[in-house]
C-alpha cells in the first residue's frame, strides 16, 4: 500500500496545520513521523514576543511545501522522502476518517485545508482553444486567439500571471471563493454610459501542477482560478485586478504524487448551484486538450523568474460558464470532481482587503 496523495488539515488540539498522507483509500497523519521539525513551530517558539513575528510566520512554509524543501535539500524526490514516514504511519498511526474532515473550516474542529499552500501560485491562460474562443467573444478582442495560436501552433510565449503570494489569496475545501465588492466602470469603450454592477467573480476550474524549484512537476491537484471577468472583459489592462485578490485561488484537498511531465489527461466535471441548491451550470473538461505539454509551459514561466519549492501552476480552463453562472453570487456552491483527484467543493462570499471569510491559519497558530 504505497503513498499516492498528500494533503493538509487543521489539527485543533495542536493548533497547527498538519500533513496528511493517503494511499489505497487509507488516510493517515504523517506529522508525528516526519524526520525533521516543523519550520512553522520553530518560528513560533523562537520568535514569540517579536513584533515582526507575523511577517516571519508568513514566510515559514506550511507542511507540504516544507516537505518539498526537505526533499530538495537531500536531493531526493518527495515520494522518496515520505515513503518511510508513510510506512511508520501505517504501522503505528491511527486511521483518519476523511469524510469527517470534509466540513466547512472551523477552528475548533479538524478539517481539510488546501493540499498545498504555496509560497507563490501562477496561472496559465488560454491554453485551451475553447477558452480562446469564449474570451474573444466576451471581450471582442483578438489578444486571446493570438496567444492561443502562439502556444498551440508554434510552442511560443504563453500567458502567465501571478495568482497568489500570501495565505489570504488561497482558499481550500469547503471554504469560500472570493467575490470582489468593487464596481465595474460607468462608461463603455465607446464612451457611452452603462450601468455599474458588482464585479464579483466567475469560476475557472483547472488542473493544477505543483513543481520542485527546478521546474520538474511532482504532482497534480484540482484548483479554481477565480476571476473578476467583468473587469477583465472591460480591458485587458485590468487583468492584474481580475486575477489577484483575496481568496482568488482555490486549491483542492489532495495532491496526487505523479511524475507525469507532459499531461496526465485528467478529466473532471464541474457543477454550480445557487444558495437554494438549484443547478445553474454543469460542464466537463479534459486536460488532454491543453495546447502544449505542461512541463514546457512551466519552463516558459521559469525562464526569467526562479521558482519556489512547491510552486503551483494553474494550467488554464476549458470551462467558461455563461448566462446566470458567468458571475457567482454570495452563498453559491461549486463542486469540481475528478476520479483521480477527488472532489473539491467550495462556496462563494464577498471579500475585500480587510474582509476574508476564510480562516487565517497564521493567527490561529499563534493562538488568536
Amino acid at each position: 500500500m504505497g503513498l499516492e496523495y498528500v494533503g493538509q488539515y487543521w489539527h485543533p488540539k495542536s493548533r497547527m496545520v498538519c500533513l496528511l498522507g493517503k494511499g489505497d483509500d487509507t488516510v493517515r497523519d504523517l506529522t508525528p513521523y516526519l524526520p525533521y521539525p516543523s519550520a512553522r513551530r520553530q518560528v513560533l517558539d523562537s520568535c514569540r514576543g517579536i513584533s515582526a513575528l507575523w511577517l516571519l510566520q508568513e514566510s515559514a512554509p506550511f507542511p507540504t511545501v516544507q516537505a518539498i524543501m526537505e526533499a530538495e535539500a537531500l536531493r531526493i524526490s518527495l515520494p522518496e522522502l515520505l515513503a518511510p514516514v508513510w510506512e511508520k504511519a501505517l504501522a503505528v498511526g491511527g486511521e483518519i476518517d476523511e469524510a469527517a474532515l470534509a466540513i466547512a473550516p472551523d477552528p475548533e474542529k479538524p478539517h481539510l485545508v488546501a493540499c498545498v499552500i504555496p509560497l507563490r501560485a501562477q496561472a496559465f491562460g488560454v491554453t485551451y482553444e475553447n477558452s480562446s474562443l469564449e474570451r474573444t467573444a466576451e471581450g471582442q478582442k483578438s489578444d486571446y486567439g493570438y496567444v492561443y495560436r502562439s502556444v498551440r501552433e508554434r510552442g511560443e510565449r504563453c500567458e502567465v500571471f501571478i495568482k497568489g503570494t500570501r495565505l489570504s489569496h488561497f482558499f481550500g475545501p469547503h471554504a469560500a471563493m472570493g467575490l470582489r465588492t468593487d464596481l465595474t466602470n460607468s462608461l463603455d469603450e465607446q464612451g457611452r454610459p452603462k450601468q455599474r454592477t458588482d464585479v464579483l467573480a466567475g469560476i475557472e476550474p483547472e488542473l493544477g501542477a505543483v513543481t520542485y524549484s527546478n521546474g520538474r512537476i511532482l504532482g497534480y491537484t484540482l484548483c479554481n482560478d477565480g476571476s473578476g471577468n467583468q473587469i477583465e472583459n472591460e480591458s485587458i489592462l485590468y487583468l492584474y485586478q481580475a486575477k489577484y485578490f483575496v481568496a482568488s485561488m482555490g486549491i483542492g484537498p489532495w495532491l496526487w504524487l505523479s511524475d507525469e511531465q507532459d499531461n496526465p489527461g485528467i478529466r473532471f466535471s464541474v457543477c454550480v448551484r445557487t444558495d437554494t441548491g438549484r443547478e445553474v451550470y454543469a460542464g466537463e473538461a479534459d486536460s488532454a486538450l491543453i495546447g502544449l505539454e505542461i512541463h514546457k509551459l512551466v519552463a516558459q514561466a521559469a525562464s526569467h523568474n526562479p521558482l519556489y519549492p512547491g510552486e503551483l501552476f494553474s494550467t488554464g480552463t476549458n470551462i467558461v460558464p455563461g448566462g446566470e453562472a458567468k458571475v457567482l453570487q454570495p452563498g453559491w456552491g461549486v463542486e469540481i470532481r475528478s476520479e483521480t483527484l477527488g472532489s473539491f467543493i467550495h462556496s462563494a462570499a464577498r471579500v475585500s482587503a480587510d474582509n476574508n471569510p476564510n480562516p487565517d491559519y497564521h493567527r490561529l497558530e499563534r493562538g488568536h
